[in-house]
């Protein structure tokens, strides 16, 4: 499954307030992914403070052609969790309306 959005920029702000405001508390919040793609993170409690790959220590999504994509498939690193890129698009709705896909 993928987010597709269909604008070139968007505001990361209200996304991850909406998301942070609305998901279960036992969840860990939605950040900025800092990478060159861009995109979204969520820690994975597990990992942190272990000396592993930053990579491993996060769920991400990368932008790549308007998607947010993960590259699960190829074990380069933890995508979201089918929950979490559901929470993920209603957030992105929220803040975009009809600019935003869901793609399986």
């Amino acid at each position: 499954m993928q987010i597709r959005v269909l604008v070139d920029t968007i505001k990361y702000q209200p996304v991850l307030d909406y998301y942070n405001s609305n998901k279960p508390e036992e969840e860990e919040q939605l950040e900025i992914l800092d990478r060159a793609e861009g995109g979204f993170q969520i820690q994975i409690p597990l990992m942190k403070g272990k000396m592993v790959d930053p990579n491993k220590q996060i769920r991400q999504l990368r932008w790549s052609n308007g998607r947010l994509v993960s590259h699960v498939c190829l074990n380069y690193y933890t995508g979201f969790t089918e929950k979490q890129t559901m929470m993920l698009f209603e957030a992105l709705v929220y803040a975009l309306g009809g600019n935003v896909i869901l793609e399986q």
